[in-house]
């Protein structure tokens, strides 16, 4: 919004078409008319809604790519950058799609499994060789 400020001796002078007028943030007198004029606002409007756009459709760009993040098949987590990054990367038929920590708990589940396992071996052998001493 321009603010404009004159006097009355010079309006009285060549009149309020003339050059009286200030313009606050500009140098000089100018007409009413060069006064209230504002020819970098349009452009400067412009560059400002360009900006603005731009902003808008990245943003969209990456709700997008938000949208489209894969997430792991058991606990449905979306995927870390580094983990999408190599699912993008894998070979994704043989991929099992979890996430970092559903695979630690499988690769956890399948020790402790082998461990029972191996415990209940050792145990029947133990228990084998108990009953041949008999």
């Amino acid at each position: 919004m321009p603010v404009l400020a004159t006097t009355l001796d010079l309006l009285a002078e060549p009149g309020p078409l003339g050059p009286v007028w200030w313009r606050y943030g500009r140098q000089g007198r100018h007409s009413l008319t060069d006064a209230l004029d504002n020819p970098d606002g349009d452009r400067l409007l412009e560059a400002e809604q360009t900006a603005h756009a731009q902003a808008r459709e990245k943003e969209w760009r990456q709700a997008e790519r938000e949208r489209r993040r894969p997430a792991c098949t058991r606990c449905r987590a979306k995927f870390s950058d580094e983990r999408w990054a190599e699912h993008e990367r894998a070979d994704t038929w043989g991929d099992d799609g979890l996430c970092a920590d559903c695979r630690r708990a499988d690769a956890d589940q399948r020790a402790r499994e082998a461990a029972e396992h191996h415990q209940a071996a050792a145990e029947a052998a133990a228990a084998g060789a108990w009953w041949r001493r008999s």
